[in-house]
């Protein structure tokens, strides 16, 4: 018997004009009014995905920055941020190869600039808007999230020498394949996910998980029933259990219509 829903938010539960579908938001809703819980778990800021929580009236923990930021309903958080000196070394990863870098403190988003191609599409994503930081100059040394915007290849070349620099105090992984997310080396949706249904009394084999890039993985992995959207990563969808539509088809919705 499934008792709670686990959805990745962008290209998953969104489609790529950024809204839940009509019939996403009916099947949720059905769902809800059996005792089945939605929760939402993403890479995203909690005021970048705010709006979605409360566009579906959920009353449930919210996971953002991937895990590294747990939002309770009742206004307490808990936050795993990458502490000074991995982020140091982030930082100067960063320089070295000229990517552009994303910082984020609680739910402010800094970038040394605000001007460039990375930062317009990050902003089209998020609905957010950069503050404008030299990141010699924080005036705390830490991040909630770390991220990389570039090209794929590139961005695979900077995983690589993150690993050797920083091995498991980080970890690292692709929400899409121009985006690389760092977080602290304990922190994952997984984990966090993990955290939560401990708390909810609701043991994983009863948890149905979607997404569809690889920050979702170790969620799909531990959850009952995990599943990867059409038009995710390979590497997810050799690790999940079914494959839904894509989001624009309403593929979270449709799938549990059938699966429930």
């Amino acid at each position: 018997m499934i008792k709670a829903i686990m959805l990745d938010l962008d290209g998953t539960l969104l489609g790529n004009d950024h809204k839940i579908s009509e019939t996403n938001k009916e099947v949720l809703k059905k769902l809800e009014d059996k005792g089945i819980k939605i929760f939402l778990a993403t890479g995203r800021s909690y005021e970048s995905m705010r709006s979605y929580h409360e566009e579906l009236n959920l009353t449930t923990p919210a996971i953002c920055y991937n895990g590294a930021k747990i939002i309770y309903p009742h206004g307490s958080e808990k936050e795993y941020p990458v502490k000074e000196r991995p982020l140091k070394t982030l930082i100067e990863i960063a320089r070295e190869y000229k990517t552009h870098l994303n910082l984020y403190q609680h739910e402010i988003w800094y970038s040394e600039n605000i001007t460039n191609e990375e930062t317009e599409l990050y902003k089209e994503i998020s609905g957010l808007e950069p503050v404008k930081k030299d990141f010699d100059r924080l005036d705390e040394m830490f991040s909630t999230k770390v991220l990389y915007v570039g090209e794929h290849e590139n961005l695979l070349e900077i995983e690589k020498d993150i690993k050797e620099k920083l091995g498991d105090s980080v970890y690292t992984t692709f929400s899409r394949p121009f985006f690389l997310e760092i977080l602290d080396g304990n922190v994952n949706k997984g984990t966090a996910m993990k955290n939560i249904m401990e708390e909810e009394n609701i043991p994983l084999s009863q948890v149905i998980a979607f997404g569809d890039g690889l920050n979702d993985k170790e969620m799909l992995e531990i959850a009952g029933i995990g599943v990867a959207m059409s038009d995710a990563f390979d590497e997810l969808k050799q690790v999940a259990d079914h494959v839904a539509a894509s989001s624009d088809e309403s593929g979270v919705g449709e799938f549990l219509k059938k699966y429930l």
